[in-house]
């Protein structure tokens, strides 16, 4: 697999966004380099919070952890950790969901501090960054999703800010960040070649 660079700039995303363009460009992701897939590890406490964000938010107690990420989510200098939140891991091959939507939980001091709802016909494999691409001191976030089918492994990103009524909404989609179809000879696609 060759997987195309992705880049993805402050500055690019904010000026995607008709924000005002403060930041310098800086990478936030770059597909080359291995992504690790691993679980994070949390306190008893943290688990105990997150249970108790899961069933105030109507869902399972016995939730599934896909992603972790440090930053200010809830408020500027909030410093949180975000959590994504999923009542069972999704597959790579189920393009039509079934079940709770997943959430993204702030917590903060050993407590949630905020709930974040995802759309509920997207399911995300994991939280992939977080930057603050409108300038506003609060992050968005950077999450990963994907399909695998007939040959074909497609990856790609949705940038989702975080509301103050606790709704997550999709700002902008990258889509085929990474694209892997057995048949096609590297850094070309039966549609033409790769950016």
């Amino acid at each position: 697999m060759q997987p195309r660079r992705l880049r993805v700039a402050s500055l690019v995303v904010a000026a995607l966004l008709g924000a005002p363009l403060a930041a310098a460009p800086r990478a936030v992701l770059d597909y080359r380099n291995e992504t690790p897939d691993t679980v994070p590890v949390i306190s008893a406490e943290t688990r105990a919070a997150l249970a108790k964000a899961t069933q105030a938010a109507g869902q399972r107690a016995d939730f599934v952890l896909l992603g972790h990420v440090r930053g200010d989510f809830s408020a500027a200098g909030s410093a949180e950790d975000l959590y994504l939140i999923a009542d069972k891991a999704p597959a790579a091959a189920d393009r039509s969901p079934q079940g709770a939507g997943q959430i993204l939980v702030a917590v903060r001091g050993g407590a949630a501090s905020a709930t974040y709802r995802l759309p509920a016909e997207q399911r995300y494999r994991r939280i992939a960054g977080a930057v603050d691409s409108d300038g506003d001191g609060r992050g968005e976030v950077l999450l990963e999703t994907g399909f695998y089918n007939m040959g074909q492994s497609v990856t790609s990103l949705d940038l989702v800010g975080l509301g103050a009524d606790g709704m997550a909404a999709i700002r902008q989609s990258l889509k085929e960040v990474v694209y892997d179809g057995c048949d096609n000879p590297s850094e070309r696609r039966k549609d033409g070649p790769a950016p």
